[in-house]
């Protein structure tokens, strides 16, 4: 059965990770840049988890407070070295109605985890529907060499100047010929190359010169 993909908003939510290796330490550093509430229960930690414990980036608990944690938990990742515990937890936080992730334990789980390329806001997620977690890896390095941080200045620029013409009121169908002509236009290849007249040149052919850019062009170009 092919898996549903989806975007989390995990922002202040409550995430459990159970287990303390570098499995679990792996998933805590992708996790810790969306915001969450992390949680983790595990004997022993590997340095970086009892480092980011120390500064209270994560919250460090006993075994014995998994029922209360999971009681409130928006997420659970098992990710110990012991495949029946990894499913006992799995099946219990499953039973709660819980997001669930088992660690290499796909029949365990009830969403995995894609390999992801991101830049900035953009966000490229890669699933082979855990048949085969290496080609998910092979590609997303490829795809990180396709995608460069010109891609995280072009989103931003994007957004602001769909901000700024979206509170103009004009017709959505001329909006839509103005975001594409942008897409399509060479303003990607000038932030790459550090272009900012290049790139001044191009939003006002396009949008016009009573178009305010300036503070749109300062914000992303002190970036290139």
């Amino acid at each position: 059965m092919p898996y549903y993909p989806i975007f989390l908003d995990l922002d202040n939510q409550k995430v459990l990770v159970v287990g303390g290796g570098e499995v679990a330490e792996r998933k805590i550093r992708s996790l810790l840049i969306y915001g969450c509430q992390i949680s983790i229960i595990s004997p022993h930690l590997t340095p970086h988890l009892k480092e980011l414990v120390a500064k209270k980036r994560i919250h460090h608990l006993s075994y014995e407070s998994l029922g209360t944690v999971m009681d409130d938990a928006f997420m659970v990742i098992t990710a110990t070295d012991d495949p029946e515990v990894n499913k006992q937890i799995a099946w219990r936080a499953r039973k709660q109605g819980l997001l669930v992730n088992a660690v290499d334990q796909p029949g365990d789980c009830n969403f995995i985890m894609p390999s992801i390329v991101k830049r900035g806001d953009l966000q490229i997620a890669i699933s082979t529907a855990g048949k085969s977690p290496a080609l998910a890896k092979k590609l997303r390095k490829e795809m990180e060499r396709m995608f460069g941080p010109e891609y995280d200045s072009f989103l931003d620029l994007l957004g602001m100047i769909r901000k700024k013409l979206l509170s103009r009121g004009q017709a959505s169908s001329r909006n839509k010929i103005l975001f594409q002509e942008l897409v399509d236009s060479k303003l990607l290849d000038l932030i790459k190359k550090g272009n900012r007249n290049g790139v001044s040149t191009t939003l006002r052919s396009i949008l016009g010169e009573d178009f305010p850019i300036g503070d749109i062009v300062k914000q992303v170009c002190r970036r290139i």
